[in-house]
């Protein structure tokens, strides 16, 4: 019974001490709990950023930058001559040979062709030995004679700088002080002709201006107030043009008798103050002209004076600073040089002398056989009809149609000839809005111009009469190197202008709402800057090649978005490419 009890009350004991201990381990275990959540908690938050940054869409940025650009429009059409030539004949021939070839320039009574009505083995057996012996006699005269120009031609020199030294040596000992005089006056004239020759240049550019009514390289000094009265003239032809246009309008529309004679005063009007600003310019424009070529003729006399003292001075002047010791020793010198020339040159000649003689000989064996051969080959040619077919004018050849051995037939060319110096057209087709900016007289850039020498300037602005076009034909005036025929790709620029904001062209889209870019903004995170697209409306005030200049909620410095891995749309959070 006593063993129960006492049993009963360790078990109380037991069960008192445990429940005091449970709570301890609950904490225990409770806060080792918390620690693994948060450690997990934060490995995941920090994975979960990571990934997410691999979903994100990479984006290339430029920065907006703002200064000058230059507007241009872009074109490409065909060289076509303003006129062509084609070379034909009337009856059947054999074209025997041919004296030009694509892209050759020619000159009037060039001959193109050679045809003949048959061929003849025997004149080409003929011919072919006639060019052997020329050949061989040829090369004769090139290996045998003996020419004496080089040896003469040193003693002539070793002559000359002998009575250059004995002039300089009279003068050193008759005149010692004439040399610093000489020196000061040349120096003088040294500075002179560098002042003639700028005047030289003024006055020729200013001429080329006055006749070219283009006095953007003219000496303003010299053209008094040409460029105001030529300012007048354009301005009283615009208006005149003008006030026509109304009046012919008023004649097509069948418009009142009054309002037709009101046009026509107007335009009569307008049309003798052009007149009056034309005779104007044109007088003064003669007079001026006629006065700068008289002061450019003065100049040109003056300058070659001056330029003939300089000359002669420089070609003298070997000997400045020489003692009179000096040039007598250089006397002897070039007196020896002179005198072994001369017996270098008597002993070559007799050695040669014979040699000379032997060949001789054989020359005139050699052309006593070409004369007999040609004479043959005459003969044999007087058996066939052979016609040259000559240039009627000057030109390029664009196109040859015939080969060697070909029969031609009446009426087809045998080659077509472009007029020179009729020059050459390209048209261009622009769209035309674009051609707003665009003036008459501009010249463009050839992008495919590889060899550099040609040139292209607008000549006028024409309606594209496609059907269905709104397009703008833009016709150009080309001089230099090219071809007819061959496609060249024009740059045509509308003018500079500074803006603030200009973009890539690739960071510019356009939607149903028209044109925007979309720009990165920044967030401030606990993990860092996330990165979000933000759509910016814009407005495109002009654009060359590879930019845009804009305007609207943009300005110098903003990342531009250009290039993304994949689509993004306003709003999406993006991340930067690695630089």
């Amino acid at each position: 019974m006593s063993e129960n009890i006492k049993t009963n009350e360790e078990k109380a004991v037991d069960l008192k001490e445990k429940k005091e201990r449970n709570p301890v381990k609950r904490r225990e275990l409770i806060k080792t709990l918390l620690i693994i959540f948060l450690a997990l908690m934060l490995i995941l938050t920090f994975f979960s950023n990571t990934i997410m940054n691999r979903s994100l869409s990479e984006i290339t940025t430029e920065t907006a930058s703002s200064g000058k650009l230059t507007e241009r429009v872009r074109g490409s059409g065909m060289v076509v001559s303003n006129q062509t030539y084609e070379v034909t004949i009337d009856t059947v021939k054999v074209v025997e040979k041919i004296n030009i070839k694509s892209g050759q320039k020619v000159k009037k009574d060039d001959v193109l062709f050679t045809v003949t009505a048959e061929s003849s083995t025997e004149l080409t057996d003929a011919e072919v030995a006639l060019d052997t012996l020329e050949l061989e006699y040829r090369k004769a005269l090139l290996t045998d004679p003996v020419d004496y120009s080089t040896e003469n031609q040193a003693i002539k020199n070793a002559r000359d700088d002998l009575n250059q030294a004995i002039a300089k040596r009279d003068q050193v000992y008759y005149n010692q002080t004439s040399v610093e005089q000489a020196k000061a006056q040349y120096l003088a004239d040294k500075r002179e002709m560098t002042a003639l020759t700028a005047r030289q240049s003024k006055l020729s550019a200013t001429i080329s201006a006055i006749d070219s009514d283009e006095y953007s390289a003219a000496a303003p000094e010299y053209t008094g107030n040409l460029t105001v009265l030529y300012g007048s003239f354009s301005d009283a032809d615009a208006a005149y043009t003008a006030a026509y246009s109304v009046y012919t309008q008023a004649v097509e529309d069948g418009a009142d008798e009054s309002v037709v004679n009101t046009a026509k005063a107007d335009a009569d009007a307008k049309q003798l103050v052009r007149d009056n600003a034309k005779a104007a310019y044109d007088n003064q424009k003669i007079a001026v002209r006629s006065d700068l070529a008289g002061q450019l003729a003065d100049t040109e006399s003056e300058l070659s004076v001056v330029s003939d003292r300089v000359t002669e001075y420089e070609s003298g002047s070997s000997g400045e600073g020489m003692t009179y010791e000096d040039c007598v020793a250089d006397v002897q010198a070039k007196e020896r040089a002179l005198a072994d020339l001369m017996i270098a040159l008597q002993k070559a000649q007799k050695e040669n002398s014979v040699t000379d003689k032997k060949s001789a000989l054989d020359l005139d064996a050699q052309k006593k056989a070409i004369e007999k051969q040609k004479e043959k080959v005459a003969k044999l040619k007087e058996k066939t009809t052979a016609t040259e077919i000559k240039s009627k004018y000057d030109g390029v050849v664009s196109a040859v149609n015939v080969q060697p051995d070909d029969t031609t037939a009446p009426g087809n060319p045998l080659a077509i000839i472009d007029i020179a110096e009729e020059g050459y057209t390209v048209e261009v087709s622009v769209e035309a809005d674009k051609v707003k900016k665009v003036k008459t007289g501009v010249k463009a850039e050839l992008i495919n111009n590889w060899n550099g020498q040609a040139e292209a300037v607008l000549q006028k602005i024409k309606n594209d009469t496609t059907a269905g076009s709104r397009n703008k034909i833009l016709v150009f005036s080309i001089t230099g190197d090219v071809e007819s025929g061959s496609f060249i790709e024009l740059s045509i620029p509308c003018g500079s202008a500074s803006y603030d904001a200009i973009v890539p062209k690739s960071a510019v889209y356009q939607d149903k709402d028209g044109y925007f870019v979309l720009k990165v903004s920044s967030k401030s995170s606990p993990f860092g800057n996330r990165y979000y697209a933000e759509r910016v409306k814009v407005e495109v005030l002009a654009s060359d090649e590879t930019s845009h200049a804009v305007q609207g909620g943009i300005s110098r410095g903003d990342s531009i978005i250009t290039a993304a891995s994949k689509p993004v749309s306003a709003g999406d959070q993006v991340r930067m490419k690695d630089k």
